[in-house]
Formats: structure tokens, C-alpha cells, sequence
């Protein structure tokens, strides 16, 4: 079953497998998302909130979003123990002079330290993780793109 957009008609995508949270690939859509189970459905407030257009991003608009991603996947890292959270830290910042907050723009750097130092299974949890965290901010395109990247088969 194809769920569409209430406003748009575009296709929703079920943004995490299971979930039943359901969003709108459109970004100049002001549908959110849909709880298929409940049939809440979430849209943002364009009187307070800019859509994001390529044009439009500037390193001011783009620091919260970096470090809404960067704490997700620290959270992530962390939960799924120490010992990781400093494997992977320090990877990023050996390979690449980078840290978990430079992950936005570069989402190939976590994406090829998870694929060497890690098996599929971890991989995929630890995706899950970061996708369930920030899921509610994929009507950001650059956070969209990140999930996007991060959870592409190369």
C-alpha cells in the first residue's frame, strides 16, 4: 500500500522501517510526517520556520543542524558502548581531522569508518539508531540528505 501526502500527493516514504512513521519527500511541502497507527498528522509551522532551500543554507543555519546530527550520532555510539564511541571518534579524527560534528557534510567519512571497522549487523543498527533519532528533522534537506547518504548500498 502506497501511502500519499495529504497536501502534495507526493509518495510517503516510511522513514524507518517499521516505525509507521511516515514522511514527505517533498521540502517545500508543509506536511511533516503521519503516524500511520494513531493517523496523527504532524505539518511545520511556515510562520515560524524557513524552509530550507539550497540557496538559502548558511553556515549559520547549518551549525544547529550540525550539531543535531553530531550529538545523535554520539548518542548512537555511546549507547552502543565506550569502546566504540572512542574507536570511531578516533578514526574520524586519524583518516580524516574531522569529528562527529563535520559528519553532516561528510556523512562518507562515518559511513566508511562503520563499513571497515564493523560488521553489517552493528552497521545497520547503529544507522537505525542515528535515522530514529533525527527522523523528525528529515523535512530538513540537508539532514534528509545525510540519512539519505548514510544509508545508501554503495
Amino acid at each position: 500500500m502506497i501511502v500519499h501526502c495529504p497536501d502534495c500527493e507526493q509518495p510517503l516514504i516510511e522513514f524507518d522501517p517499521g516505525s509507521g512513521n511516515y514522511h514527505c519527500s517533498n521540502p517545500v511541502c508543509n506536511f511533516q510526517y503521519m503516524e500511520l497507527m494513531t493517523g496523527k498528522k504532524h505539518r511545520k509551522s511556515t510562520k515560524y520556520e524557513e524552509i530550507e532551500t539550497k540557496s538559502s543554507i548558511s553556515n549559520l543555519d547549518k551549525k544547529p543542524k550540525r550539531i543535531l546530527v553530531g550529538l545523535a550520532i554520539e548518542s548512537t555510539l555511546v549507547t552502543m558502548g565506550h569502546s566504540i564511541f572512542d574507536k570511531v571518534t578516533a578514526k574520524l579524527k586519524e583518516e580524516y581531522n574531522a569529528n562527529v560534528f563535520d559528519c553532516l557534510d561528510n556523512p562518507q567519512y562515518l559511513k566508511k569508518i562503520l563499513e571497515k571497522n564493523f560488521d553489517s549487523n552493528i552497521r545497520a543498527v547503529m544507522i537505525k539508531s542515528v535515522k530514529t533519532i533525527l527522523g523528525e528533522f528529515a523535512y530538513y534537506e540537508s539532514i534528509r540528505e545525510f540519512l539519505d547518504k548514510l544509508s545508501d548500498k554503495d
